[in-house]
């Protein structure tokens, strides 16, 4: 066993070294730039949820706010 790790003791130090490395290295982003489909479709969707839930309640509330006021 020991005449085994002294035949190769660089060989076993540059293969952890190497492990590391890879370990430690930052991830890639796969896409650098733009704006990611799932993102845009949920903004859509947002922006036109608003917009029918002001068309929809937009005047119910308008009345209760006056209501309200008074």
């Amino acid at each position: 066993m020991a005449r085994l790790e002294s035949v190769h003791p660089s060989s076993m130090l540059t293969s952890l070294g190497d492990e590391l490395r890879e370990r430690t290295r930052p991830m890639r982003r796969h896409e650098e730039r733009g704006i990611s489909p799932g993102l845009l479709i949920a903004g859509v969707a947002v922006i036109g949820l608003g917009w029918f839930a002001w068309n929809y309640l937009g005047p119910d509330l308008k009345r209760y706010m006056k209501i309200h006021s008074m």
